[in-house]
């Protein structure tokens, strides 16, 4: 009877893993370099690689792995998900990112609801009322 219940056991795991899907990332895909970060109560913050005296690079690659550089040196590298959120904006089901790894750079947003809003700029919203956009430039 056991061994009956790890079969079964086994079974759900392998099917319900066979049906999660990877959201597709294709157009996500490249080295985005950080260029403003607006947004707060009032709209009141705003940020850029001068004010904060540092350039950001975030890589998403096609295989779901991320790195991100900060002026030219690597500081974090891992893998990210998609996922579909309700964005408190559009009041859709949009691509939420989430790092494998929750790392904190002052004034960027590195996760959260992720959008192509004109060719070859990205946008990461953190999904709050008064909430932060940072926005990215696709590098050459």
């Amino acid at each position: 009877m056991k061994n009956l219940l790890y079969i079964f056991a086994f079974t759900l795991i392998s099917c319900a893993s066979s049906q999660i899907k990877n959201i597709d990332n294709s157009d996500l895909v490249g080295t985005w370099n950080w260029t403003n970060t607006d947004g707060g109560f009032g709209n009141h913050i705003h940020k850029t690689p001068e004010s904060l005296g540092k350039k950001v690079q975030l890589t998403l690659e096609k295989n779901y792995q991320f790195s991100i550089f900060e002026d030219g040196e690597e500081i974090l590298k891992g893998t990210y998900t998609l996922t579909m959120k309700k964005a408190i904006y559009s009041n859709k089901e949009e691509r939420f990112l989430q790092l494998s790894k929750d790392h904190q750079i002052s004034g960027i947003i590195l996760s959260g609801i992720i959008r192509i809003v004109k060719p070859n700029t990205l946008e990461i919203s953190d999904n709050n009322y008064d909430g932060l956009g940072s926005m990215f430039s696709l590098s050459e």
